[in-house]
């Protein structure tokens, strides 16, 4: 028996407050048959050196992150390839299961740094 479940892309999102970035899921929300792959696209327009990340959030729960481009690597057998030539974060999976259904974000934060106080004693 198939089931299908429903990819919603609904928010993308930019971490930081410099001008002339953006992020973009031109996709159109899916439907996709359990068992088949998965391909989401992630591009982002950032003038500086930019992490990228994947948030899920799962029917009646909290949006929990899922990739980053960081740690290069895969999760609940999602993967995702930061190809920094091409400013692309996309997602992929093989095989689609039912307990994927959710709503999937891409957000890119740049990686200036800002000064942490120390901690308290």
């Amino acid at each position: 028996m198939f089931y299908f479940f429903v990819i919603l892309l609904l928010w993308v999102s930019l971490i930081g407050t410099n001008h002339g970035q953006s992020v973009e899921q031109t996709q159109q929300p899916q439907s996709i048959l359990q068992g088949t792959s998965v391909y989401l696209e992630c591009t982002y327009k950032i003038s500086t050196s930019a992490n990228v990340f994947w948030y899920v959030q799962y029917p009646g729960q909290a949006p929990e992150m899922l990739l980053s481009s960081l740690l290069n690597e895969e999760k609940k057998g999602f993967s995702a390839e930061h190809k920094k030539s091409e400013t692309s974060f996309h997602l992929k999976k093989d095989k689609a299961e039912l307990q994927d259904s959710g709503v999937y974000f891409c957000a890119v934060s740049d990686t200036v740094t800002q000064g942490q106080s120390p901690p308290v004693t």
